[in-house]
């Protein structure tokens, strides 16, 4: 049943109810008035009849008067009282017979016909006054005086009139009853009517709301459930069509409000993810402008450290050269000698720093080409004297056949594996052994190179691949060099996608590792 339906129900139950109420107060009205006119009526029948008998008992007392004490009677008075009993006895007749076809025969039985007697009776009485004065005065008139006054009047008149009172007092009394009893029927009606309406108003209008309060209970959870951002409840449907319609409706929305709210929120995201990736960007850019601003820095500081010795040392020899008159061709050719002993090693330190500040500014430019690293490592082998400088010291190899050819600048490459043999042949001591190994890992190359030497302080070894930095350990100081080898070394590897690291221990000698990518 639809809204409109259980309103409608409710209006025209109303209405009902209204038009009962109307009905049972014009019922109750029309009854009323029915046997307030039967008792009306019944009284006014009841005041004929009192009047009658005072009317009757008067012309009675006139007449009785006229005989005993023998006045004459006054027949003006005396016809007047007889016009008025017949009046009175005429309209009784009228008014009984009114009366009978208004309450029925049964409530007023013999009443016109008791008339009829009782007027008989009051001609009889009056005829017998009358033929009583006309006899002399006498016992026997005397006699006859008495007899109409006990046996007519007292006994027979007046059971008459009682009993026509008596009747007619009941009547009026039944007809108040009545009205009474309509009374009472109409207040029990109408107390069993407002009682039923009453009940049935109660119980239509609490599943009304009850019919209204839960779907709008539904209906508000539904919302409180929507505002606290939850767009993926729904509201169940119901046996109502009217509140089925509202609910796919409302479902309705919420389905749009669930799609643009993802929206907004993929939106968002995305915006996000746009913000933090330019923002990884720019903080990428800052942090590339920091490392060239660094490199820079760091360059020109190298630069400036690390060209004092050898420039110092050029202009030492140049100025004892300049200033010795007797200096002879060999202390010339000594001179000269150091001078380019420190400009060839100038020259190769600018291009170590030169390399290592291009690799630091990700700048640098590889000219790759397939190179067997197996190969290269067996030729390195075999030139091993010129890196080992005469100590004795024997280079190996332990070969991986399966190693394929790697993607590498070849110059380079060469670069790399050099530093780290002459390095290992620096630190190995006389007799010693250097074995240069290769293994294939997966996708990766693993190039070992191992030495015998006196290994490297645990403190000093996360910061062997650092530019210029010298061991604390005494083989280290006593070492030539600048600190630019390893450093080298770690850039070239990088430069290739690979890295580069060592495994040492005090007094069994260093391992370094380098990792590269059989294919970019």
């Amino acid at each position: 049943m639809t809204y409109r339906s259980k309103i409608a129900l409710v209006v025209g139950f109303s209405t009902l109810a209204v038009l009962l109420a109307a009905g049972l107060s014009i019922w109750s009205v029309r009854a009323t008035d029915k046997h307030i006119l039967q008792a009306n009526l019944a009284q006014d029948l009841l005041n004929e009849h009192l009047q009658l008998s005072v009317h009757t008992y008067r012309l009675f007392k006139q007449l009785t008067d006229e005989v005993l004490l023998g006045s004459t009677a006054n027949q003006s008075i005396v016809r007047n009282k007889r016009q008025a009993i017949a009046m009175s006895i005429s309209r009784i007749k009228a008014l009984e017979i009114e009366q009978r076809e208004a309450i029925g025969e049964e409530y007023a039985p013999g009443a016109v016909e008791d008339t009829t007697e009782l007027e008989q009776l009051i001609e009889l009485i009056i005829r017998d006054f009358t033929a009583a004065l006309k006899l002399p005065p006498s016992s026997e008139r005397s006699q006859r005086i008495n007899a109409i006054l006990e046996e007519r009047i007292d006994v027979g008149f007046r059971e008459q009139v009682n009993a026509a009172l008596s009747r007619q007092r009941s009547v009026v009394t039944l007809m108040n009853n009545r009205i009474q009893t309509v009374h009472t029927q109409a207040m029990g009606v109408a107390v069993v009517l407002v009682l039923i309406t009453a009940i049935l108003g109660l119980a239509m209008a609490w599943l009304l709301v009850r019919g209204i309060a839960a779907p709008l209970d539904t209906l508000g959870r539904a919302a409180r459930i929507w505002a606290a951002g939850n767009f993926d409840h729904r509201i169940p449907m119901a046996d109502d069509a009217e509140f089925n319609q509202t609910t796919t409706t409302f479902n309705a929305m919420a389905d749009r409000l669930s799609a643009f709210t993802a929206q907004h929120v993929r939106t968002e995201r995305e915006l996000q993810e746009a913000v933090d990736s330019q923002t990884r960007e720019l903080t990428e850019a800052n942090k590339a402008l920091e490392r060239s601003d660094n490199v820079r820095r760091q360059f020109f500081a190298d630069v400036s450290h690390e060209l004092r010795t050898p420039l110092t040392v050029i202009r030492g020899e140049a100025q004892v050269a300049l200033r010795g008159d007797s200096r002879t061709k060999t202390d010339y050719q000594e001179a000269l000698e150091v001078v380019l002993e420190q400009a060839v090693g100038l020259s190769r330190l600018v291009d170590d720093m030169l390399f290592i500040a291009r690799t630091d500014a990700e700048r640098i430019r590889l000219v790759r080409e397939p190179v067997s690293a197996n190969e290269l490592l067996s030729a390195l082998a075999r030139e091993s004297s010129s890196l080992t400088s005469g100590k004795g010291i024997t280079v190996e190899t332990d070969l991986d056949e399966s190693l394929p050819p790697l993607f590498v600048d070849p110059s380079r490459f060469r670069q790399l594996l050099v530093i780290l043999i002459d390095n290992a042949a620096r630190y190995t001591p006389p007799e010693g052994t250097i074995t240069l190994m290769t293994q294939r890992e997966g996708d990766c190359a693993k190039i070992f190179v191992v030495d015998q030497g006196a290994g490297i302080d645990p403190q000093d070894l996360p910061h062997i691949f650092d530019r210029f930095f010298r061991g604390s350990s005494t083989h280290a100081s006593e070492s030539p060099g600048m600190g630019l080898g390893l450093a080298v070394a770690k850039a070239i590897a990088v430069a290739h996608g690979g890295d580069i690291s060592a495994d040492s221990e005090i007094g069994s000698g260093t391992t370094m590792k380098i990792t590269l990518p059989i294919r970019l």
